[in-house]
């Protein structure tokens, strides 16, 4: 749920972007990859990925379940808790 995941940015300011993003993600059920690396919410905010976090332009993200892949969509970052996100269409 998209909308979800816009909330969460709103309500908390103090963690990472990515982060927050990645751990609603997980509590959705899936497994995220961002730009083709498995990562999780706790790597991200101990900085394991700070060069995602620091990127310019979007990040290609893909969700997962059960060894499969459901979902693929970019994030582009205008802000610092502002994303957009785009559906890829294949």
């Amino acid at each position: 749920n998209v909308q979800k995941i816009f909330d969460m940015l709103q309500e908390d300011q103090d963690n990472t972007a990515l982060g927050i993003i990645c751990a609603e993600l997980e509590e959705q059920g899936y497994k995220v990859r961002v730009d083709g690396r498995e990562v999780d919410s706790a790597d991200i905010y101990d900085g394991r990925h700070k060069d995602l976090e620091d990127k310019l332009g979007p990040l290609n993200v893909a969700l997962y379940r059960d060894g499969a892949m459901e979902q693929e969509f970019s994030l582009e970052f205008v802000d610092d808790h502002e994303v957009v996100i785009e559906r890829k269409i294949e």
